[in-house]
This record gives structure tokens, C-alpha cells and sequence, in this order.
């Protein structure tokens, strides 16, 4: 029977064809899909490799090529004196560490070697290095060197392994000490071998030792690539955002086993802060005031020095008692004396009540508000205690005038509490708001912002919760009231200038590579705060304070007679000094503040002067003595400063130039010691000190042959405070490389660069 759905031929073939195309599709595709599985496989397992196996190959390869973004620190720009001279600079200083054990886990055999190696210098070298460091670094031994080093190389009993990290001595080294410890024996042998590493750091140092320390404030060392410094407080923070510069950029990547810096944004270093601070008044300030705090056993001390047209800040000098910690364990000097450091700026951030100094403040409001004159008179009480209004007023002493008066002379030159208190009431019984307002008139609460944390003054005012019927008579000898050093300067500075307030001034000028970028000029706030009349009479009382009482009170007729003011212990022979002193009791412990403030000379006033010392019974081994801790006033103990100061600034100033005095065209220009120039002078080069003969006229010229040479002053053996006074005092800038004494001088140009070593 025929087939009707038998397939031909063709169609037999058309399905066969189908059917081989779909079997190569499929095992296509398996293939495929066991090709991308295997690749899988095989990237999971490399990946594996890597992360488990490989893992520490590979971040070694990474820790070659890493690059880092890092900041590149601008220079910090410096602080200068008046005359341009260097104070505060920025030093790179290096510090020491020492790993005295080798370690490779790589390669234990290597590590092996090199630490037999360095067992071998060490042993064979230790004492030449520390004989080498010993002459390097200041108050080193080589003993005790030779003991620490001994200790760094002796295996813990717990680890068996050597220190790393070690530092033999702790303090920092200048760059030129750096240089010469990198030629000692061992350490010359590279770091593998020597296991010597430096960090270097930068330090901000002040060229005149610690004086003036709290004025400029403190920049702590930082690592150099850190980018962070901390400014405490000063001029260093006040002027940081000139100081500081603006840091750059690069990229640090790892070449060889080397970090190599490529600069990409260079850094702008920091402007210059020219002050008007003069390092010679600096350095008088310092020494006057240091010697009376050591003689009276005082725990702190502070000066102010202004010159008085202008209200510039010639000098500000803070000392405290250095002592350890919050007890009375006092760090002793070399031979035997109390060290006193600048920790704190109390002359611009305390704020005390002044005693008797703010009585020339009460005195000049008086006579401003034309409340009184200087024909008032008091009943002076014998007594020396009187009660007012339940309110008992002490005055430490009594002088007899022969009339049981005092006058306002009177009550000045005797520092009478109770004699003030009657002229305050007269004045100002019925308006005590007048008086206070006047107080503000004067500017006695103003905060002058010289540096970043400068204390505000206060008065206590009427009306207030801490106003009481005693305030009034509190303030005329000043309680009462809370006063900084710089505004009772300040306000005896106007009494100076005839009543022309000028505000006080610490920064002349911001300067870029000796360009001014700004510069503050002096202010004056009013030229006439009081009559001339009312300074000139003010003067004539501060004057009798001191020298006695003149028959007037009139600036043109001072004839002094017997001395028995309480400021008779700045009396100067070689000039007249206008002060006075104040005594207070301090807010807290068993203290007093004792002031001097005035000016100089008193008929032509350039300076003013503010002294103040603190007391403290705790702290004085003659305490037992009550009286000899209650004689203990202003009187006794500022006014000594004072009149040091005073005498000693007036007698450098008072030396006429020798330009005066010779021939400029053959003659080198030396100053001067007293004498006959051109007697001394052929003394001198006879001796061979100067050059030249100094030629005069036919008159006698009286001044003085400096002890030095022509041109750069040979201060070879001098300390780094002592020679830059004298380089800059002789017109020189100063730049020191090195710590200690001079050892080499390097001049170029007017620069000069002294190499210093211990």
C-alpha cells in the first residue's frame, strides 16, 4: 500500500542538516560557558594568591611607588627690635634616636650579619663617640654617655632584644652640631650600620636668652613635615596669620628606599613683625629688675618702659620664681641663686588693685573737674588710724608740717590714705558718678589689645551691687578697682606729655624682605586729656614724692628740701625723677603688690617707667620677722629698680656721638668711656685697641673710646646674647648658626653670621 507520509530524500537530508548544526551550537556554547568558569576559577585563585599567598610582596611592591600629597612648611617669619635687628627666629634643630638592633624577617641571615657587624664598631668605638659627643653637646659627660649607651645595647631579660627608639640625649641640636656628631666615630657608618636616625624639628629662638619671652610667646617644636604649630600666646599668636606664611605642596613618592619631594606650589614664607622694643633697654630692665626680686626674696616682678612722646614700648619685662610644679621647691642656679623665668606677661594680663600709684589718677581728676585746687587743705591725723563711717583707714606713716594740715603735696609726698580719702569727699561726696566718669574719660578701663589676651581693667561703679558707701573712699588710694601695669603707664605717660594721650605701641611695622607691607603708626587719642596746667602741678607733687617738697608746686620752681618722701629711694643725682609709690594688699594669700611708676627726666620727660613686684609672705625665708615683712613697700623695692634703670638709660644716652669729636676723613668712630678723647685715644692705640687716633679741636672733648677695633667687633668667646647686642648696637644684623658661645665670625655685608659651639 503506498506511503503518503514517507519523507523523500530531500527532506531527510534537510533534517539531518538541523540536527548536526544544533548538536555544534550546543557543545559551542558549553565550551564556552567551561572557558569563562575556568577563567573564573582562575581569577578567584589568583585573586586568593595574591590576598593570602602574595599579600606582603605585594604591599612591599605598593610601599616603592606610593605617593603621598603632602604640605611644604613656609618659613615663619621673624620678630625684629626697633632698629631692625634679629629677636626671634625660626632654627631647624635635630634630636637623636638610636635602634641598636637590626631586623629582617626576610632575610634573618643579613639581619645577622649586620647586627655582628654593628656589636663589632660598637665595641671597638663607644668611647671615641662619647668623647666626641661630649665636646659637641653642652652639659654632656662621657661617663654618663658611655652608661646610657651601655644600657640601649644590653638585651631586655624579657624580649632578648635591644632597644629601638633610644635616645642617649634628649635634648635638641643646632645644625652645625648636627654636621660634626654625622663625622663621629660609629655614627660616620651610615644608619644601617650605626643605627642612628635624626628627626629634624623647628625651633623658635629667642636670641636674648628668656627676656622677653612672655611678650612674644612661644611656638612649640613641631616635626617639619607636621604643618601644625602651636602658638601660646604673645606677639607669636597676636601676628600669627603674618607670621605663619602660607604653606606649599608636592607629592613624596618612594624611590629606591628614598622619599623624594617634588614641589608643585612653592610655600610663601612669613612676613617679619618689627617691634619697638629695644634690646639694650631690654637687657637694663631685665638685669635691674632681677637683681632686687633675688635681694628681697620677691616671687614675681614686672617692668614696663615707655618712651613718652611717642607711647612706644621700649621694653616689658616679666619674671616669676621658678618652681617646681604647684609646691615651693625652687629650681638654684650654678652658684646658689633662685632662678626667675618669663612665664607669664603680668604686665598686660593681670589685673590688680594698684594702692597708692592710682592716688596721682584721683589727685589729676580733682584738679581736672576743677573740684579742687592746690590750696586745699586736710586735717592730718597723728594717729595714723581713722575711722570713717565705721571704716577704718591706716596710714603707714606720719610727718609733722607744723600746721596739722596736709596739702595735696603733702598727701602725695607721705602716700596718706586718710588725707585722700578727706579730698575725695570734698570732691566728690555729692556725684560719685563724676568721679568715675572721669576715671572712663581717662581711658583707665580701656583694653589697648598690644597682645591677644591683654586683661580689661574695671572701676567699681555706682549703682552696681559691688558699689558700697566705702567705695568712693577705696578709690581714692586704689581699691577698688582692677588695673593693668600698661594702663597706669599709660595714664602716667599723658601726665608726662602735658596731657596728650598717645596709645601705647608694641608693632611699628609688618615687613616682607625689609619692605613695608603695613605699618602702624603712632595714635593719639587726645591731644589735651587735661589742661597743661593740671600735668605741670601733677609733676611738681611726683617730683617732691621723690626729691622733697618745693616751696611751690610748680613745674618752673622745683627747690627741693629734706628728703622724706616715699619715694625717696629713687632719688638719681644725675637727674630728676617724677614717681610714685603704691603698696596694696593682693586679693588672695598672705601677698602685696608693690609699685613704683613715674617718669624721667622730670623736666624734659623721654621715658616712663612702671615697676611692680609681688610679695609673698609664703615664700620669704625672713617671714618670721613681721617686721621685716611689713617694711616690705613700693618704697623699698620697685623704686631700687627704678632708679636703675632710669640711671643707666640716661647715661648711655647722655654720651655725645664722637663724630663730634674727629676727624671723619682719618679716624675710625669708636664710642666712647669717659674721658679725654684724645688723651685715651693715644692710650689706646698704643695698645693697640683702636686703629686711629681720634682728632679733636684745641678744646677738651669729654666722652668715651670704645674698647674694639674699626669695623666688626671681635666677639669670639662671647655668649649669643652678649655678642648680637654688641654687633647690632654697632649696626650689624645678626643671624646665629649653632648653640653656645662664638666660635667663628662669617660677615657679608652688613649681615653677620655667628658659628656658635658649646
Amino acid at each position: 500500500m503506498f506511503n503518503f507520509f514517507k519523507k523523500n530524500d530531500s527532506e531527510q537530508n534537510r533534517e539531518k542538516t538541523f540536527k548536526f548544526r544544533d548538536n555544534v551550537i550546543l557543545r559551542f556554547n558549553l565550551l564556552v560557558i567551561f572557558l569563562f568558569t575556568l577563567a573564573g576559577i582562575i581569577i578567584i585563585g589568583k585573586a586568593a594568591i595574591i590576598m593570602f599567598i602574595e599579600r606582603d610582596d605585594w604591599n612591599k611592591i605598593k610601599e616603592r611607588n606610593i605617593k603621598y600629597n603632602v604640605p611644604i612648611e613656609a618659613h615663619r617669619g621673624n620678630i625684629l627690635a626697633d632698629d631692625g635687628g634679629l629677636i626671634v627666629s625660626t632654627l631647624p634643630r635635630y634630636r637623636m634616636l638610636f635602634d641598636f638592633e637590626y631586623i629582617n624577617k626576610d632575610n634573618p641571615e643579613l639581619a645577622k650579619t649586620i647586627n655582628a657587624r654593628r656589636d663589632s664598631i660598637w665595641n671597638k668605638d663607644l668611647r671615641a663617640l662619647c668623647i666626641g659627643l661630649n665636646d659637641i653637646l653642652p652639659g654632656t659627660s662621657v661617663e654618663e654617655l658611655e652608661k646610657r649607651f651601655r644600657i640601649g645595647l644590653t638585651p631586655s631579660k624579657k624580649t632578648g632584644r635591644k632597644k629601638g627608639g633610644f635616645q642617649p640625649y634628649r635634648g635638641a641640636i643646632s645644625y652645625s652640631q648636627y654636621r660634626k656628631i654625622k663625622e663621629l666615630p660609629i655614627i660616620k657608618e651610615g644608619k644601617l650600620l650605626s643605627g642612628c636616625y635624626t628627626r629634624e624639628t623647628i625651633e623658635r629662638k629667642n636670641i636674648l636668652g628668656n627676656t622677653g619671652n612672655s611678650t612674644f610667646g612661644i611656638v612649640r617644636n613641631v616635626e617639619i613635615d607636621s604643618n601644625k604649630v602651636v602658638e601660646v600666646n604673645g606677639l607669636e599668636k597676636k601676628y600669627n596669620d603674618y607670621l605663619k606664611g602660607e604653606p606649599g605642596s608636592g607629592t613624596k613618592a618612594k624611590f629606591r628606599g628614598k622619599y623624594i619631594l617634588r614641589e608643585e606650589r612653592q610655600p610663601v614664607n612669613g612676613y617679619d613683625v618689627q617691634t619697638t622694643l629695644n634690646t639694650q633697654m631690654l637687657d637694663i630692665c631685665h638685669n635691674a629688675l632681677e637683681r632686687v626680686l633675688r635681694e628681697k626674696h620677691l616671687a614675681a616682678g614686672w617692668a614696663i618702659l615707655m618712651e613718652t612722646k611717642t607711647g612706644d614700648i621700649k621694653a616689658i619685662v616679666n619674671l616669676s620664681r621658678h618652681e617646681r610644679g604647684n609646691g615651693r621647691i625652687e629650681y638654684i642656679d650654678t652658684i646658689g641663686n633662685i632662678k626667675y623665668n618669663q612665664t607669664a606677661n603680668h604686665a598686660l594680663c593681670d589685673l590688680n588693685e594698684p594702692g597708692s600709684i592710682f592716688k596721682t589718677v584721683a589727685m589729676t581728676a580733682m584738679l581736672a573737674d576743677g573740684k579742687l585746687t592746690t590750696k586745699d587743705s586736710v586735717i592730718a591725723y597723728e594717729s595714723r588710724v581713722h575711722n570713717f563711717g565705721g571704716h577704718k583707714i591706716h596710714d603707714e606713716m606720719y610727718r609733722d608740717n607744723g600746721t596739722g594740715k596736709y596739702s595735696m603735696t603733702d598727701a602725695m609726698m607721705y602716700s596718706s590714705n586718710i588725707s585722700m580719702v578727706q579730698f575725695i569727699k570734698k570732691a566728690y561726696s555729692s556725684d560719685p558718678q563724676e568721679y568715675t566718669n572721669t576715671l572712663q574719660r581717662f581711658g583707665l578701663t580701656e583694653n589697648y589689645h598690644i597682645t591677644d589676651n591683654e586683661a580689661t581693667p574695671y572701676l567699681t561703679l555706682p549703682g552696681t551691687k559691688k558699689w558700697n558707701g566705702y567705695s568712693l573712699n577705696s578709690m581714692s588710694y586704689g581699691y577698688a578697682v582692677g588695673m593693668t601695669a600698661i594702663n597706669i603707664v599709660s595714664f602716667y605717660n599723658t601726665i608726662a606729655n602735658g596731657g596728650k594721650q598717645v596709645r601705647p605701641r608694641l608693632v611699628k611695622a609688618i615687613l616682607d624682605n625689609g619692605e613695608i607691607v603695613e605699618e602702624y603708626p603712632t595714635e593719639v587719642i587726645n591731644e589735651s586729656l587735661f589742661p597743661k596746667e593740671v600735668a605741670d602741678t601733677i609733676t611738681g607733687m611726683l617730683t617732691a614724692v621723690v626729691n622733697g617738697k618745693s616751696i611751690t608746686v610748680n613745674k618752673s620752681d622745683w627747690r627741693y628740701g629734706k628728703l622724706d618722701g616715699t619715694g625717696k629711694a629713687a632719688h638719681s643725682t644725675i637727674m630728676t625723677i617724677a614717681g610714685k609709690t603704691g603698696t596694696a594688699k593682693a586679693y588672695e594669700g598672705n601677698k602685696k603688690l608693690m609699685s613704683f611708676c613715674g617718669f624721667f627726666p622730670a623736666d624734659a620727660p623721654e621715658y616712663t617707667l612702671i615697676v611692680q613686684m609681688m610679695y609673698d609672705k609664703d615664700i620669704d625665708p625672713r617671714s618670721k620677722d613681721e617686721q621685716a615683712a611689713n617694711n616690705y613697700g613700693g618704697g623699698s623695692t620697685s623704686a631700687l629698680a627704678f632708679k636703675e634703670i632710669a640711671e643707666k638709660i640716661m647715661t648711655e644716652k647722655f654720651f655725645s656721638p664722637i663724630e663730634n669729636a674727629i676727624d671723619k676723613q682719618h679716624a675710625a668712630k669708636p664710642r666712647t668711656k669717659k674721658g679725654n678723647r684724645c688723651d685715651d685715644g693715644y692710650i689706646l692705640k698704643e695698645v693697640g685697641l683702636v686703629d686711629t687716633i681720634p682728632t679733636v679741636s684745641k678744646e677738651k672733648e669729654w666722652g668715651k673710646i670704645a674698647y674694639y677695633k674699626k669695623g666688626v667687633p671681635d666677639v669670639t668667646g662671647m655668649g649669643a646674647k652678649d655678642a648680637t647686642f654688641l654687633l647690632q648696637k654697632n649696626g650689624k644684623h645678626v643671624k646665629l648658626d649653632g648653640y653656645g658661645t662664638v666660635n667663628e665670625l662669617v660677615t657679608k655685608g652688613d649681615t653677620v653670621i655667628l658659628k656658635l659651639r658649646p
